[in-house]
């Protein structure tokens, strides 16, 4: 797995692990990604560096020193928070009156 595939798996599972912390299934998902990280693509440290309206920011440290931040779509790192428990907090509420158009 590339090292931007496994970022981004591991920052959707901090997400759905961070809204639902009772979910031990998120922690365990969560922890494999961070042993892939670390075991085979010798990362040191990773985190989110910071957060805006449309992008997550990751900085990371590789054993040798070298230091990289890189930024991922926000809306497509909340894509699987959102397949599992439903619209996230602050969905737009407009979306049921067009559903509820279409139906009529």
């Amino acid at each position: 797995m590339s090292l931007m595939d496994t970022l981004f798996y591991w920052l959707q599972m901090k997400w759905v692990s961070d809204a639902h912390p009772e979910d031990e299934a998120a922690k365990e998902t969560l922890f494999f990604f961070a042993q892939i990280l670390s075991e085979d693509h010798e990362l040191v440290s990773y985190d989110v560096s910071s957060v805006d309206s449309g992008k997550i920011h990751i900085t990371y440290s590789k054993n040798d020193g070298t230091s990289r931040a890189v930024w991922f779509d926000r809306e497509a790192v909340e894509q699987l928070n959102r397949d599992m428990f439903g619209l996230s907090v602050g969905a737009d509420e407009d979306s049921d009156t067009e559903d509820e158009e279409e139906l009529v």
